[in-house]
């Protein structure tokens, strides 16, 4: 069994034919970092099991040193993720696997490829095309529309609908138009008043074009 479970903002979990990930942990429901209006439904210590930790560029909403170093000295996770981020983790070597644009690899199974994303405000922003047991997901991390997306083909785009520093609806309808894909799931929004947006009416302008929507809500699993 395969599944995603969105964990609020542009963290997921996701069971790829038995491998364990998460991608983009922002878990911090204190307020430390930036108030969220929307809270994680789990914590760092909540996580027993991960094989994989994927963060697609250096900001706060994005990377929590603290938690993907708790959860690596948990679990022994390894952590794919740009120079930037990778720099600031005290994890050991071994459990580091630096992100380049245009690398593709398998790791524990899973294929990876590392795609360019368009946030002129990361030093170092990336985003994932993940593939094991004939499933396939694309995670943009932060980023605008870019042309070469009529070159992504998955199953799941997982894209960013915010619209500050990211793609809004109105992008991310142009980005559904040239993804080839089944399904878009949107991220990136409602966590903040700056990136407040409305998703019925994004799910109808997508559901227009032949791709079908998935607005997941925070802390809801669906089977894949």
């Amino acid at each position: 069994m395969s599944s995603i479970w969105y964990l609020g903002h542009s963290g997921f979990e996701i069971e790829l034919g038995g491998t364990m990930i998460y991608i983009d942990l922002f878990l911090d429901n204190t307020g430390r970092r930036m108030p969220r209006d929307i809270k994680s439904p789990i914590k760092a210590e909540d996580i027993d099991r991960a094989d994989i930790i994927f963060i697609t560029h250096e900001h706060a909403d994005h990377f929590e040193k603290d938690t993907v170093e708790k959860i690596v000295g948990k679990t022994g996770a390894l952590v794919i993720a740009p120079h930037c981020v990778l720099k600031d983790l005290d994890i050991a070597s071994g459990n580091k696997m630096e992100a380049v644009v245009g690398d593709v690899f398998v790791v524990k199974g899973v294929e990876v490829k590392v795609v360019k994303a368009v946030h002129p405000q990361s030093t170092c922003p990336v985003g994932y095309i993940i593939k094991k047991g004939g499933k396939s997901i694309y995670h943009a991390g932060d980023t605008y529309e870019f042309g070469e997306m009529f070159d992504i083909k998955v199953d799941y785009a997982l894209i960013p609908v915010g619209g500050t520093y990211t793609m809004d609806t109105y992008s991310a309808f142009k980005a559904a138009k040239e993804l080839n894909c089944r399904y878009i799931i949107p991220m990136h929004y409602n966590t903040f008043e700056r990136v407040r947006q409305n998703m019925s009416e994004f799910a109808r302008e997508v559901e227009s074009n032949k791709v079908k929507p998935i607005v997941m809500k925070v802390g809801q699993r669906i089977n894949i």
